[in-house]
């Protein structure tokens, strides 16, 4: 459900938007091994995820030299209920495995974030923008397949602690263009500059829960940034180009 709106001169707009959606049923494998030392597949059954949130988005040119845009957005993406696999071995026997998914966030992508930009035009053909970028709510990425526990008596409970959540981040760029006072046969050059991470900032831009490769030891299954593995963002970069425009 949304809603777009603008105001009559055209320098103001807004949207806002809620979302709610239901994934039944989604498929997930494990490799089991079988009496004969080869990997037979074990399929997942009732992982459902539900994903609910609201975005909006903001823009206003505040006059002829300014613009201004903002953009947020809020989700709540988790596994609505435990999942559960059965393997037939080559005898014929069943062995069931349950997996403690119910309620735990969904890992790999931000479920807040917050944009703004603002651009100046000083110059008729020019463009610099200041942008900053903002993401929380991140946890890091995991498998259904790691939460597997044994009902019964004298068995570890299941494991239902979140994954590892990254600390929030935010990045500052900017981006510049302007259009060269001549053209050469309907051709018009623009020079352009871009600049990722303005400020240097130092963040965590993905991370992979209870890594066995990166953990330290006697960290594995703790889900603490002691036992994750996690990929640095880029520190300042920039470029400097020559477009033309025909």
């Amino acid at each position: 459900f949304g809603l777009n709106t603008k105001s009559d001169d055209g320098t103001l707009a807004g949207s806002i938007n809620f979302y709610s959606t239901t994934w039944n049923d989604r498929i997930e494998t494990r490799y089991v091994q079988n009496e004969n030392g080869d990997d037979d597949i074990l399929y997942l059954t009732g992982i459902n995820q539900v994903h609910t949130g609201i975005e909006t988005e903001f823009a206003a040119q505040i006059n002829e030299m300014f613009r201004l845009d903002i953009g947020l957005s809020l989700g709540n993406w988790s596994y609505a209920d435990d999942a559960t696999g059965t393997y037939r071995d080559s005898d014929g026997s069943e062995q069931s495995y349950s997996y403690a998914l119910k309620d735990l966030r969904i890992g790999d992508a931000p479920q807040a974030s917050a944009n703004f930009g603002l651009t100046a035009s000083p110059v008729e053909g020019s463009a610099i923008q200041i942008s900053y970028r903002y993401y929380d709510l991140y946890w890091s990425d995991w498998s259904p397949t790691s939460r597997e526990y044994t009902a019964g008596d004298g068995q570890p409970g299941p494991d239902r602690r979140k994954s590892w959540r990254v600390p929030a981040y935010g990045i500052c760029d900017l981006n510049a263009s302007y259009d060269l006072p001549f053209e050469f046969r309907g051709a018009n050059p623009q020079v352009v500059l871009n600049i990722r991470n303005l400020f240097d900032a130092v963040y965590v831009q993905d991370a992979l829960d209870n890594s066995r490769y990166n953990a330290r030891p006697f960290r594995v299954n703790d889900h603490s940034a002691n036992a994750a593995e996690v990929y640095m963002g880029m520190p300042t970069t920039f470029n400097l180009g020559l477009k033309i425009n025909f």
